[in-house]
């Protein structure tokens, strides 16, 4: 069985487009992909690991895996049906979160190669600042 199948049959894909591309994609490990996570805390949590093991799982297939830390939605908050809203945080506070997010994921994913047949990991965060999006260990 490979990786597509695998993801498949653990019920950890839904729904794709053009089924057999993605499919080719992923198991010959030609596959860049993201995953976003919401720096709301300046740790990982429980809900997180999910998603990091799907990410790790698919770059030991030698595909390529990008973590989106989204700073900007942490910024202006996303309360997902909840009657509340999400506390205000600091661009400080987000950058700070997003440092932590990046830490900790480097456990879990390889972000250590820097050569272009790797699958290094990115890490991108799209920062509360106007500057754009910084990225950490991206492959040229």
């Amino acid at each position: 069985m490979q990786i597509y199948e695998e993801l498949v049959a653990r019920g950890l894909i839904a729904q794709v487009t053009n089924e057999e591309e993605i499919r080719k994609m992923v198991n010959n490990g030609e596959a860049t992909f993201y995953i976003g996570f919401d720096p709301t805390a300046d740790s990982l949590h429980v809900g997180h690991f999910m998603a990091l093991c799907l990410m790790k799982r698919l770059q030991m297939a030698g595909n390529r895996p990008i973590a989106l830390i989204g700073g900007g939605t942490g910024m202006i908050g996303d309360p997902s049906g909840r009657s509340d809203m999400r506390q205000m945080m600091t661009v400080e506070t987000i950058e700070h979160n997003c440092e932590c997010f990046k830490k900790q994921m480097s456990r879990f994913i390889d972000t250590t190669s820097t050569t272009c047949s790797s699958t290094t990991a990115a890490t991108c965060s799209s920062a509360a600042t106007t500057s754009g999006a910084t990225c950490w260990a991206v492959r040229s």
